[in-house]
C-alpha cells in the first residue's frame, strides 16, 4: 500500500460451481492481506485472475472466450482447468500465468511475472473467514472418492482432502455469530467427507446443529453411492431445524446399464428408494437433481427409462447436460459417441418434461402459507426468500429493510423456477 492506496487492482473472474466461488473467496482474502485491492470490473483493474471451469466443455468454452477477450492486462489462471488442462492455457495464451489453487503461495507473484505453478500437491487452501452478508460458503472437502468414466473432476481437483472438522466449526460459529442466516457446506461431493479423516458427514453436521446460532444450513450435492451406507442417519441429521431440507442427488440416467457404464455405483432402484425414504420423513423436502443425455452407447430405450424415472421421481429442480467428451476420461474413448444432433433432440424432449415436472412441484405450494428467511432484496425485483425446503419465493413488494427478516408468507403464484409470496406477517 503507497500512501495509503493500494498499490494494485485485481478483478477476480469467476466460473463454475459453488465451490469455486469459494475458492475466490479465498483468492480475494489472500489479495487483500498482500494490500493488493480489489476490482469490481474487468475495466477498472490492472490484472485480471480467472478462477477456471472445466467440468463441462461449454464452460471451458466460454473460459477460453472470455480469456481471449482481456485486453492489455496481464492474466493469471487458477482453479479447474489450471490444474486438468495447462497445456491448453498455455499453447492457447503464450503469455498467460498458471497458479493452481494448492499453489496459491505464487499467486502474488504472478501478479508482477510470468509464472507456471501446477505442481501436483502442495498446500490445501484454508477456507476464507466470514466477513460480513447473511449467506457464507463453506468449502468442507476439495477432491473426489469417485470415478466416473466421463468426468474430469478428479484429475482438476484431485483426491479427497478433507478440511478438519474443528476448522469447519470455528468458520461457521464464527459466521453464526456474526449474523449469517445461511451457511452452504460445498464440495464436489459432501457425502465423502471425512473419510480421508476417520471422520463423517454425519458427525460434522451433528455438531453444527448443536451451535447456538441462528442460522440455516444447505448441504451441498452428494452422490448417492458416498451416502448408502448411512442414509438413515442422514436423514435424522435433516431433522434438525438448523438443516434446509433440501438434497442435490444426481441421477444422471435412468438406465442401469448406461450407469454401469458410467462407473456411478448405484442402480435405479436404490435412487428410487432412496427418495421414498427422503419423502416418507420430510413430504415437502426439495430434491434437485442432474441428469445427462446422449452418454456414449445410450439408446433410445435407457433414454426412455430416463425420462420414465424422472416421472417416477418428480424432483423440484432438474438439471440437464449433454454429454460431451472431456480430455483425459475413458468415456472420450469410446467407440459409440452419440451425435450431436440426437443429443440435441434428446436434451429438449427432457427440457419440456423438466419445465412440467418442475411447475407441478410449485403448483402445489399456491395458497400455503410459510416462513421464509429473506436472503437478498434487488433493486426494481424485490426480495428473495427461502423457505425451510430451500424453496425459492420471489417477494416484489420488500424493501431493503426486510433483508435478515423471516417474515410469514402467503404463496400467491408460481413459474417452473421459483414461488411469488407475499407478507401476510413479520
Amino acid at each position: 500500500m503507497i500512501n495509503g492506496e493500494c498499490w494494485l487492482r485485481v478483478f477476480v473472474k469467476t466460473f463454475g460451481c459453488e465451490l469455486n466461488r469459494a475458492d475466490s473467496e479465498v483468492i480475494a482474502a489472500l489479495l487483500q492481506d498482500s494490500a493488493i485491492g480489489l476490482a469490481e470490473s474487468e475495466e477498472a483493474a490492472e490484472i485480471v485472475v480467472v478462477n477456471t471451469c472445466t467440468v463441462r466443455m461449454e464452460t471451458e468454452s466460454k473460459v477460453l472466450k472470455y480469456i481471449s477477450s482481456v485486453r492489455n492486462k496481464r492474466v493469471v489462471a487458477t482453479g479447474c482447468m489450471a490444474a486438468a488442462q495447462p497445456g491448453l492455457l498455455k499453447y492457447t495464451f503464450p503469455g498467460i500465468s498458471i497458479v493452481t489453487m494448492n499453489n496459491l503461495h505464487d499467486l502474488i507473484r504472478a501478479l508482477q511475472e510470468r509464472v507456471i505453478s501446477v505442481k501436483k500437491g502442495g498446500a490445501r487452501p484454508e477456507p476464507a473467514p466470514f466477513k460480513n452478508g447473511v449467506v457464507h460458503t463453506v468449502p468442507i472437502s476439495r477432491g473426489c472418492m469417485g470415478d466416473c468414466s466421463y468426468c474430469i473432476v478428479r484429475l482438476a481437483r484431485g483426491e479427497l482432502l478433507s478440511t478438519p472438522p474443528e476448522e469447519i466449526l470455528r468458520i461457521v460459529e464464527a459466521a453464526g455469530s456474526s449474523g449469517a442466516l445461511e451457511i452452504r457446506l460445498a464440495a464436489q461431493d459432501v457425502g465423502a467427507y471425512g473419510l480421508d479423516l476417520g471422520s463423517s458427514l454425519i458427525a460434522l453436521l451433528r455438531r453444527i446443529a448443536k451451535l447456538p446460532y441462528d442460522f440455516k444450513v444447505r448441504v451441498g450435492m452428494f452422490n448417492l453411492s458416498s451416502v448408502w451406507s448411512f442414509f438413515d442417519d442422514l436423514l435424522d441429521c435433516y431433522g434438525s431445524e438448523k438443516i434446509y431440507k433440501f438434497a442435490h442427488v444426481p441421477l444422471q440416467s435412468g438406465s442401469d446399464r448406461i450407469l454401469s457404464l458410467m462407473h456411478r455405483r448405484y442402480t435405479v432402484d436404490m435412487y428410487l428408494d432412496a427418495v421414498k425414504r427422503m419423502r416418507s420423513r420430510f413430504s415437502e423436502m426439495t430434491l434437485a437433481t442432474d441428469v445427462m443425455v446422449g452418454y456414449p452407447g445410450e439408446t433410445e430405450v435407457d433414454f426412455k427409462e430416463t425420462c420414465e424415472v424422472l416421472e417416477a421421481v418428480t424432483p423440484d429442480k432438474i438439471h440437464i447436460s449433454r454429454y460431451a467428451p472431456r480430455p483425459h476420461t475413458p468415456a472420450a474413448l469410446a467407440a459409440d459417441q452419440i451425435p450431436e444432433p440426437v443429443k440435441k433432440t434428446r436434451s429438449r424432449i427432457l427440457a419440456q418434461i423438466k419445465i412440467e415436472i418442475q411447475s407441478r412441484r410449485n403448483q402445489k405450494w399456491v395458497g400455503k402459507e410459510v416462513e421464509a428467511t429473506i436472503l437478498a432484496v434487488r433493486k426494481g425485483i424485490g426480495a428473495v426468500g427461502r423457505t425451510d425446503e430451500y424453496k425459492p419465493v420471489l417477494v416484489k413488494e420488500a424493501d431493503p429493510s426486510t433483508l435478515g427478516s423471516r417474515p410469514m408468507l402467503e404463496i400467491t403464484g408460481y413459474s417452473p423456477f421459483s414461488l411469488v409470496g407475499r407478507v401476510i406477517r413479520r
